[in-house]
């Protein structure tokens, strides 16, 4: 709460009635409380501050100008207030804008005869070369005269061509250099014609100032809180990950930008996830005509890409029954942040910390080739706080130092989520994929595609590796289209689970290799088309 302090001449010397209606005493009362929403903020400013007897009227400059007036609202403990309003007003300073444009004129006009000088000299150089040029062809031919009548000097020829040579040489560096100046110059004067387009506009600055009219029966002080809306402020979360040894240190943080015109010096932030501006209509209703056709003799069928969705990996002791539908896990939340802060108007990033946990750490070395040709090291942690890890950019800290960043989705309390840190250095991944010829059966009327991928991983390092291997096989959701997976091909026997994806554990022994394949065969029907 901020305590406004007044001198001494003003307590023992209080302005005269007449004089209190006549101006309003400024005063200072900065923003105490502020509360982030997903686009827009609350702020409360609180003082205590002295007041006389009747009507006190109070100005707070400094404000917000885009201060939504209908959520303007003002509170005291002790009396009541009046009037609570917001005046705006623009102030321009055309004396600094008219000095302005004077210098950038003076500017402007430099930037011209340095541009026209160099002009004439990329002139003159391009004349040089076409003189250059004709004499060149003059020699030619002079040249050719004397052979015909066997009066060609030799050495004079070739020190002649060495001459021109030289000078064409020089000639071509010259026009470079000339002609880079000359660019840069007519960027500058674009730079500087496009500048004073800009301050030649109409420009100022617009000022707000809240006014107050307080009430109250006796001399001495109240506290007063004022509260409203602002647009141009918004909050995302946003992580930090300290991976040492097996333990793991992660840190949520709130991003926070504001440019609405006000500071907000030593405030308490509160983070929500509240939307308030999205509202709910129902969808428009359209037209669903209903149409009789003839059975399709084929059946057209599409492949598609399908994530398996999941909350994190399941609490420690189940897994999570269904997926929130939006970032904070469908229920609104609101987070404190640890210490005051210093936010300004500034429009750029200040991240405040909200809440930070240490838990153990599982890791160990995953890899899928169709993804990435690399074999990645991934760490399986538990939420041990008591809020949720909203979804969010992570920076990823290893040994001291930034490796990363990388991207978490909502994690709630107690339920596991996974990071990964990049690639091994040690470890090399190379992947083939082989596509064999239709093969019809007439009998049957099916038509089969074998498919081979072949894995090969190599270990370059000094230490065993064990890493965690997947592959992935279509998996069809009609009967006209089968996928088998041949055991007999397929590295170890290995056989696809209910969502497509082969594993194995694979250990790489110091500068060692393995090679691994899989196969399998895609049997379609003769009247399916698309695949």
């Amino acid at each position: 709460m901020n305590e406004v302090a007044t001198s001494p001449e003003e307590q023992e010397a209080p302005p005269s009635e007449d004089a209190r209606d006549r101006e309003r005493r400024a005063v200072k009362i900065d923003p105490d409380e502020v509360t982030l929403l997903e686009d827009r903020a609350h702020v409360v400013r609180r003082a205590t501050i002295p007041v006389w007897a009747g009507v006190t009227r109070l100005r707070i400059e400094r404000v917000s100008p885009l201060i939504v007036d209908k959520t303007l609202a003002a509170r005291v403990d002790q009396g009541e207030v009046r009037d609570v309003r917001i005046t705006r007003r623009a102030v321009y300073q055309t004396h600094e804008r008219e000095e302005t444009l004077r210098a950038l004129d003076e500017q402007i006009e430099e930037t011209e005869d340095a541009v026209r000088r160099m002009e004439r000299r990329a002139g003159r150089i391009e004349s040089a070369l076409s003189l250059l040029d004709e004499a060149g062809s003059a020699t030619l031919d002079e040249l050719s005269q004397d052979a015909a009548w066997s009066r060609l000097d030799l050495e004079r020829a070739e020190a002649r061509f060495d001459e021109m040579g030289q000078r064409e040489r020089s000639l071509r560096e010259e026009r470079l250099g000339a002609q880079r100046a000359l660019t840069e110059r007519r960027r500058e004067l674009g730079r500087l014609r496009a500048r004073r387009q800009t301050v030649s506009q109409p420009s100022g600055e617009v000022r707000a100032t809240l006014l107050l009219d307080l009430v109250r029966e006796d001399k001495g002080e109240a506290t007063v809180e004022i509260e409203y809306l602002v647009p141009n402020a918004c909050w995302r979360p946003h992580h930090r990950a300290s991976l040492d040894d097996d333990a793991l240190r992660f840190e949520c943080e709130g991003a926070v930008w504001q440019n609405t015109g006000e500071d907000w010096p030593d405030v308490q932030l509160r983070f929500s996830t509240q939307r308030p501006s999205l509202g709910a209509e129902p969808p428009a209703l359209t037209t669903d005509r209903l149409r009789v056709q003839r059975k399709s003799e084929t059946l057209e069928v599409s492949q598609r890409e399908q994530v398996i969705e999941t909350t994190g990996l399941g609490r420690q002791s189940q897994v999570a029954p269904e997926l929130p539908g939006i970032d904070d896990g469908g229920d609104v939340m609101e987070l404190r942040a640890t210490h005051r802060a210093i936010v300004p108007s500034d429009g750029r990033p200040h991240r405040v910390a909200l809440f930070a946990f240490e838990a153990p750490a599982e890791a160990w070395l995953w890899c899928a080739p169709e993804l990435a040709p690399a074999v990645l090291l991934k760490t399986a942690h538990v939420n041990a706080s008591p809020h949720a890890i909203l979804a969010g950019p992570v920076d990823l800290v290893k040994s001291g130092g930034l490796v990363g960043r990388t991207k978490v989705l909502y994690v709630a309390p107690d339920e596991r989520f996974e990071l990964g840190w990049g690639p091994d250095p040690m470890l090399r991944v190379h992947r083939e994929v082989e596509e064999g010829k239709p093969d019809k059966s007439l009998l049957r009327n099916w038509v089969g595609v074998v498919k081979t991928i072949d894995l090969k991983l190599s270990n370059l390092g000094p230490e065993v590796k064990h890493i965690e291997l997947v592959e992935r096989v279509p998996v069809s959701e009609i009967e006209k289209v089968k996928i088998e997976v041949d055991a007999e091909e397929t590295h170890e026997g290995r056989l696809p689970d209910a969502d497509g994806f082969v594993r194995w554990l694979v250990e790489l022994d110091p500068m060692g290799r393995e090679a691994i394949r899989l196969r399998y065969t895609l049997r379609r029907h003769g009247d399916v088309v698309g695949i």
